[in-house]
């Protein structure tokens, strides 16, 4: 009997050395940054211990380092309160997914726990000031359709920005671009000035514009604090009307880093007018510049490293000129995605109902059913319910124009996608392809609103 309760003490203790050994191996990798590692051994101390904190813990910053965020926000939460690090890291999840919101209650949650030395004070107040600006602007976030994208050196940017001479010429300097209008009398660009504010010495990057008459070139003039506010004021251009600027700038109020901004020249003012964030999805936390517009062929370009920060590439979007209009009653999963451009798919000019001008839909007019809103009162479901003749035959029309839309959006969107996987000649083609039918979906669009507008004016007079 002595022999057997010996035995089971043996492997009892053999059992905790092993637990205990396996602890410590799970923590030297952690402590050296094997990630990947401590969280095989972590995952396997869960096995016997599903619910210990520590290991919860470290097992959920593990898998965020690795970059798996569902696992780690999952076992933050299992982890509990009991290491106060975890409302910080789970914060800084929320922000990567842009769910702003909960990254503000999470990171309000720690602060507390720290004191305003904390390493990480300054870092949380920032992410709350950024993740209310964008909560704020995923309320109003524009719908763009995407002609193609580019990814290349940021040295070689010029390369993707082919516009026509109408709209003037670009270089790139040290400090970003210059930009000199159609007819070479003014040209717009950054200088970088040194200022003194009390014992303290600031360096700062200004826009300024310079007017050349005959050969010579006048002075620089700094343009008004409307533009030049923040630390870096760059990329500028200005469309033909001489009125209406474009710029990046990484002043307070921000998405981060630098972001794109519009201001107008105000001739009676003499002045240029405060100037306004052009909001998502041109913008975000990184850096986003250079927006760029050529009227002639229909398409703006701008510059972000969103997608490759921290490295020497930028993306080049070029997207339609289409009349500014915001994405509504998208789930929010889907309306940050589009905010973030995580993928240019669902920016194809594939249209959701709510932007249909009217609730039609494509049902056969031969079965006599379709859903057409007259005004608040009265909802037709079937073309009987026309009084007028010529409304319905003009309704019948409708129909076979947004079957023709139809198609031509899921072409283009067919073409995007081949885009995406093409080598360079076929995407030379496609980009040639792609900006004639986005134009011809563009105008049939006017042409669906001014019919459904002349439906409702003859069947309302009948």
């Amino acid at each position: 009997m002595r022999y057997r309760v010996l035995i089971i003490f043996t492997l009892l203790l053999n059992c905790l050395l092993g637990y205990s050994q396996g602890a410590r191996q799970a923590d030297e990798l952690f402590a050296a940054q094997d990630y990947a590692g401590a969280r095989a051994v972590y995952e396997s101390l869960l096995q016997r211990q599903p619910a210990h904190p520590l290991y919860l813990y470290r097992a959920a910053r593990c898998a965020q380092e690795l970059g798996d965020l569902t696992a780690a926000e999952e076992l933050f939460i299992k982890a509990g309160t009991k290491y106060p690090l975890r409302n910080y890291f789970l914060g800084e999840i929320y922000f990567q997914q842009w769910r702003m919101t909960e990254a503000i209650a999470t990171y309000e949650l720690f602060l507390p726990t720290i004191d305003e030395q904390h390493e990480r004070w300054q870092h949380v107040q920032q992410r709350i000031a950024t993740a209310q600006v964008i909560a704020r602007y995923l309320k109003h976030v524009s719908r763009i359709e995407v002609l193609g994208v580019q990814l290349l050196p940021k040295a070689d940017i010029l390369n993707a920005y082919t516009i026509s001479s109408d709209n003037g010429l670009l270089d790139i300097d040290s400090l970003g671009s210059r930009f000199t209008t159609q007819r070479g009398d003014r040209r717009y660009f950054s200088v970088r000035v040194t200022e003194q504010h009390d014992s303290l010495t600031a360096t700062r990057t200004l826009l300024v514009s310079q007017q050349r008459l005959l050969q010579n070139w006048e002075d620089p003039d700094t343009l008004s604090d409307a533009v030049n506010s923040g630390a870096t004021n760059c990329y500028p251009f200005v469309l033909p009307d001489g009125a209406t600027l474009y710029f990046a700038s990484d002043r307070e109020g921000g998405l981060g880093g630098l972001d794109i901004y519009m201001t107008r020249y105000n001739a009676a003012l003499g002045q240029w007018l405060p100037a306004e964030n052009i909001g998502l999805p041109f913008n975000s936390p990184e850096d986003d510049y250079l927006y760029v517009t050529d009227e002639n062929n229909g398409y703006a370009l701008f510059a972000t490293n969103r997608h490759c920060p921290d490295t020497d590439s930028v993306e080049i979007y070029r997207i339609a000129l289409n009349e500014r209009s915001y994405l509504r009653g998208l789930p929010d999963n889907e309306l940050i995605a589009l905010a973030r451009l995580d993928s240019i798919v669902p920016l194809l000019t594939a249209t959701p109902q709510q932007f249909l001008p009217t609730q039609t839909t494509g049902s056969s007019t031969k079965a006599d059913s379709i859903f057409f809103v007259l005004n608040d009162a009265e909802t037709y479901t079937r073309l009987s319910n026309f009084r007028n003749d010529s409304a319905r035959s003009l309704y019948e029309h409708y129909i076979e124009l947004e079957h023709i839309q139809s198609q031509a959006i899921e072409m283009l969107d067919s073409l995007r996608h081949q885009y995406y996987d093409a080598d360079t000649t076929t995407r030379a083609s496609l980009q040639a392809r792609i900006p004639i039918l986005s134009g011809e979906i563009n105008e049939r669009k006017r042409t669906l609103k001014q019919t459904i507008t002349q439906i409702r004016v003859l069947e309302s007079a009948y």
